[in-house]
Protein backbone atom coordinates (compact mmCIF):
# COMPACT_ATOMS: atom_id res chain seq x y z
CA UNK A 1 0.00 0.00 0.00
CA UNK A 2 1.16 3.25 -1.05
CA UNK A 3 2.44 5.57 1.54
CA UNK A 4 -0.44 8.09 2.00
CA UNK A 5 -2.66 6.06 1.71
CA UNK A 6 -1.96 4.81 5.09
CA UNK A 7 -3.30 8.21 6.73
CA UNK A 8 -6.51 8.32 7.26
CA UNK A 9 -7.30 12.22 7.91
CA UNK A 10 -9.96 13.22 10.78
CA UNK A 11 -12.76 15.92 9.84
CA UNK A 12 -13.27 16.74 13.37
CA UNK A 13 -14.58 20.09 12.81
CA UNK A 14 -17.91 21.28 14.38
CA UNK A 15 -18.80 23.38 10.80
CA UNK A 16 -19.00 21.46 7.28
CA UNK A 17 -17.72 24.00 5.45
CA UNK A 18 -14.32 23.86 7.45
CA UNK A 19 -14.20 20.44 7.42
CA UNK A 20 -14.65 20.54 3.28
CA UNK A 21 -11.96 23.16 2.84
CA UNK A 22 -9.58 20.86 4.43
CA UNK A 23 -10.78 17.70 2.48
CA UNK A 24 -9.79 19.95 -0.67
CA UNK A 25 -6.52 20.98 0.72
CA UNK A 26 -5.39 17.21 1.60
CA UNK A 27 -7.16 15.17 -0.99
CA UNK A 28 -3.72 14.36 -2.92
CA UNK A 29 -1.70 13.68 0.40
CA UNK A 30 -3.71 11.14 2.66
CA UNK A 31 -5.45 7.85 1.86
CA UNK A 32 -8.70 8.38 3.42
CA UNK A 33 -11.01 10.99 5.41
CA UNK A 34 -12.93 10.39 8.49
CA UNK A 35 -16.13 11.47 9.77
CA UNK A 36 -16.55 11.16 13.19
CA UNK A 37 -19.55 12.19 16.00
CA UNK A 38 -18.70 15.89 16.24
CA UNK A 39 -19.58 16.26 12.69
CA UNK A 40 -22.12 13.37 12.14
CA UNK A 41 -24.12 14.12 14.76
CA UNK A 42 -24.68 17.73 13.75
CA UNK A 43 -25.17 17.00 9.76
CA UNK A 44 -25.75 13.24 9.85
CA UNK A 45 -25.88 11.75 5.87
CA UNK A 46 -24.79 15.53 4.13
CA UNK A 47 -21.91 15.37 5.56
CA UNK A 48 -20.76 12.21 4.17
CA UNK A 49 -22.21 13.24 0.75
CA UNK A 50 -20.51 16.41 0.38
CA UNK A 51 -17.53 15.23 1.13
CA UNK A 52 -18.09 12.58 -1.29
CA UNK A 53 -18.63 15.56 -3.71
CA UNK A 54 -14.92 16.05 -3.07
CA UNK A 55 -13.19 13.55 -3.41
CA UNK A 56 -13.22 9.80 -4.48
CA UNK A 57 -11.08 8.94 -1.58
CA UNK A 58 -12.59 6.36 1.33
CA UNK A 59 -14.59 7.56 3.92
CA UNK A 60 -14.30 6.01 7.35
CA UNK A 61 -17.50 6.81 9.32
CA UNK A 62 -16.41 6.47 13.23
CA UNK A 63 -19.78 5.94 15.32
CA UNK A 64 -18.54 3.47 18.19
CA UNK A 65 -21.29 1.75 17.90
CA UNK A 66 -22.31 0.15 21.13
CA UNK A 67 -25.73 -0.99 21.54
CA UNK A 68 -28.10 -4.37 21.67
CA UNK A 69 -27.50 -6.15 18.55
CA UNK A 70 -30.87 -5.71 16.68
CA UNK A 71 -29.45 -1.96 17.29
CA UNK A 72 -26.26 -2.23 16.27
CA UNK A 73 -27.38 -4.31 12.81
CA UNK A 74 -29.47 -1.45 11.61
CA UNK A 75 -27.12 1.16 12.56
CA UNK A 76 -24.24 -0.34 9.99
CA UNK A 77 -27.59 -0.99 7.07
CA UNK A 78 -27.77 2.53 7.22
CA UNK A 79 -24.66 3.41 6.91
CA UNK A 80 -24.41 0.31 4.13
CA UNK A 81 -27.07 2.70 2.44
CA UNK A 82 -24.44 5.58 2.62
CA UNK A 83 -21.96 3.82 0.94
CA UNK A 84 -19.03 4.14 3.66
CA UNK A 85 -16.46 1.77 3.19
CA UNK A 86 -15.23 1.66 7.24
CA UNK A 87 -17.27 1.70 10.45
CA UNK A 88 -16.58 1.43 14.02
CA UNK A 89 -18.20 -1.07 16.60
CA UNK A 90 -17.15 -1.09 20.04
CA UNK A 91 -16.53 -4.31 21.27
CA UNK A 92 -17.64 -3.63 24.55
CA UNK A 93 -21.00 -4.06 22.48
CA UNK A 94 -20.46 -7.92 22.83
CA UNK A 95 -19.90 -10.71 20.79
CA UNK A 96 -23.81 -10.98 19.16
CA UNK A 97 -23.42 -7.18 18.34
CA UNK A 98 -20.69 -7.32 16.41
CA UNK A 99 -21.55 -10.90 14.23
CA UNK A 100 -25.18 -9.17 13.36
CA UNK A 101 -22.94 -5.93 12.65
CA UNK A 102 -20.22 -8.03 9.96
CA UNK A 103 -23.57 -9.83 8.69
CA UNK A 104 -25.88 -6.73 8.44
CA UNK A 105 -22.64 -4.82 6.31
CA UNK A 106 -21.47 -8.46 3.60
CA UNK A 107 -18.21 -7.05 3.55
CA UNK A 108 -19.00 -3.21 2.56
CA UNK A 109 -18.33 -1.43 4.75
CA UNK A 110 -15.71 -2.84 6.66
CA UNK A 111 -16.55 -3.38 10.62
CA UNK A 112 -13.76 -2.37 12.48
CA UNK A 113 -13.65 -3.27 16.06
CA UNK A 114 -12.99 -0.40 18.58
CA UNK A 115 -10.56 -2.45 21.49
CA UNK A 116 -9.24 0.44 24.64
CA UNK A 117 -9.89 4.26 23.65
CA UNK A 118 -6.24 6.05 23.71
CA UNK A 119 -7.74 8.12 25.91
CA UNK A 120 -7.74 5.38 29.02
CA UNK A 121 -4.46 4.13 31.35
CA UNK A 122 -4.48 1.98 33.70
CA UNK A 123 -6.23 4.34 36.02
CA UNK A 124 -9.02 4.81 34.04
CA UNK A 125 -9.69 1.07 33.66
CA UNK A 126 -9.30 0.16 37.56
CA UNK A 127 -12.21 3.00 37.85
CA UNK A 128 -14.03 0.87 35.48
CA UNK A 129 -13.68 -2.23 37.37
CA UNK A 130 -11.30 -4.34 35.60
CA UNK A 131 -9.33 -6.68 37.18
CA UNK A 132 -5.95 -6.38 38.02
CA UNK A 133 -4.18 -8.94 35.57
CA UNK A 134 -5.88 -6.52 32.98
CA UNK A 135 -4.81 -3.97 34.85
CA UNK A 136 -0.92 -4.83 34.92
CA UNK A 137 -0.66 -6.06 31.07
CA UNK A 138 -3.22 -3.54 29.01
CA UNK A 139 -2.12 -5.18 26.11
CA UNK A 140 -3.54 -8.56 26.79
CA UNK A 141 -7.11 -6.87 27.56
CA UNK A 142 -6.60 -5.81 23.68
CA UNK A 143 -5.53 -8.76 22.15
CA UNK A 144 -8.16 -10.35 24.23
CA UNK A 145 -11.11 -7.85 22.46
CA UNK A 146 -8.80 -8.55 19.03
CA UNK A 147 -9.10 -11.79 19.30
CA UNK A 148 -13.25 -12.12 19.71
CA UNK A 149 -12.89 -8.92 16.89
CA UNK A 150 -10.85 -11.47 14.56
CA UNK A 151 -14.00 -14.12 15.60
CA UNK A 152 -16.93 -12.33 15.13
CA UNK A 153 -15.57 -11.87 11.48
CA UNK A 154 -14.26 -8.31 11.59
CA UNK A 155 -12.18 -6.78 9.07
CA UNK A 156 -9.91 -4.99 11.55
CA UNK A 157 -9.59 -3.27 14.77
CA UNK A 158 -8.61 0.55 16.26
CA UNK A 159 -5.94 -0.18 18.10
CA UNK A 160 -2.98 1.86 19.98
CA UNK A 161 0.44 2.13 19.14
CA UNK A 162 1.47 0.66 22.21
CA UNK A 163 -0.77 -2.95 21.87
CA UNK A 164 -0.72 -3.01 17.94
CA UNK A 165 2.30 -5.08 17.88
CA UNK A 166 0.94 -7.71 20.24
CA UNK A 167 -2.09 -8.16 18.14
CA UNK A 168 -0.62 -8.11 14.70
CA UNK A 169 1.81 -10.67 15.87
CA UNK A 170 -0.95 -13.25 17.00
CA UNK A 171 -3.20 -12.13 15.10
CA UNK A 172 -1.55 -10.87 11.35
CA UNK A 173 -4.77 -10.86 9.14
CA UNK A 174 -6.46 -8.79 11.05
CA UNK A 175 -6.77 -5.53 9.88
CA UNK A 176 -5.15 -2.57 12.56
CA UNK A 177 -5.82 1.17 12.28
CA UNK A 178 -4.14 3.24 14.71
CA UNK A 179 -4.86 6.71 16.57
CA UNK A 180 -3.07 8.75 19.20
CA UNK A 181 -0.70 9.65 16.04
CA UNK A 182 2.13 12.19 17.23
CA UNK A 183 5.36 13.79 15.75
CA UNK A 184 8.22 13.65 18.21
CA UNK A 185 7.95 17.53 18.98
CA UNK A 186 4.44 16.80 19.54
CA UNK A 187 2.26 16.79 23.06
CA UNK A 188 -0.03 13.70 23.47
CA UNK A 189 -2.64 15.87 24.89
CA UNK A 190 -5.22 13.87 25.95
CA UNK A 191 -4.04 10.89 24.17
CA UNK A 192 -2.65 8.65 26.78
CA UNK A 193 -1.49 5.92 24.70
CA UNK A 194 0.52 7.30 21.40
CA UNK A 195 3.21 6.73 19.17
CA UNK A 196 4.68 7.95 16.54
CA UNK A 197 3.96 7.32 12.60
CA UNK A 198 7.26 5.58 12.48
CA UNK A 199 6.41 3.50 15.49
CA UNK A 200 3.68 2.79 14.67
CA UNK A 201 4.28 1.34 11.24
CA UNK A 202 7.07 -0.66 12.63
CA UNK A 203 4.51 -2.67 15.27
CA UNK A 204 2.25 -3.61 12.23
CA UNK A 205 -0.31 -0.49 11.99
CA UNK A 206 -1.77 -0.94 8.50
CA UNK A 207 -3.55 2.49 8.63
CA UNK A 208 -2.71 5.61 10.93
CA UNK A 209 -5.47 8.10 12.10
CA UNK A 210 -3.33 11.48 12.02
CA UNK A 211 -5.67 14.50 13.19
CA UNK A 212 -4.06 17.42 15.03
CA UNK A 213 -0.41 16.94 13.91
CA UNK A 214 -1.71 17.97 10.39
CA UNK A 215 -4.81 20.43 11.78
CA UNK A 216 -2.63 22.61 13.99
CA UNK A 217 0.60 22.67 11.60
CA UNK A 218 1.43 25.96 10.56
CA UNK A 219 2.42 24.44 6.95
CA UNK A 220 -0.28 20.98 6.48
CA UNK A 221 0.99 20.28 3.54
CA UNK A 222 4.04 20.19 4.55
CA UNK A 223 3.60 17.88 7.61
CA UNK A 224 1.91 15.74 5.39
CA UNK A 225 5.22 15.19 3.22
CA UNK A 226 7.03 14.70 6.75
CA UNK A 227 4.77 12.03 7.73
CA UNK A 228 4.76 10.35 4.30
CA UNK A 229 8.52 10.10 4.17
CA UNK A 230 8.35 8.57 7.58
CA UNK A 231 6.29 6.22 6.77
CA UNK A 232 7.90 4.96 3.80
CA UNK A 233 11.39 4.82 5.51
CA UNK A 234 9.66 2.88 7.97
CA UNK A 235 7.81 0.71 5.23
CA UNK A 236 11.65 -0.27 3.90
CA UNK A 237 12.99 -1.12 7.36
CA UNK A 238 9.94 -3.70 7.24
CA UNK A 239 11.18 -5.41 3.67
Amino acid sequence: MEAKRRIIFPLDFQDLETALSWVELLKEYVGMFKIGLELFVKYGPKAIEEVRKKTELPIFLDLKLCDIPNTVSQAVKSAKALDVDFITVHTLSGRHALESAVEAAQEKPKILAVTILTSLDKADLLELGFNGEYIRETEELVLRYALLASQCGCAGIVVSGKEVKRVKESLPKLLTVVPGIRLDSQDAQDQLRTATPAEAILSGADYLVIGRPIRLSVEPIKTCNIIIHEIERALELLR
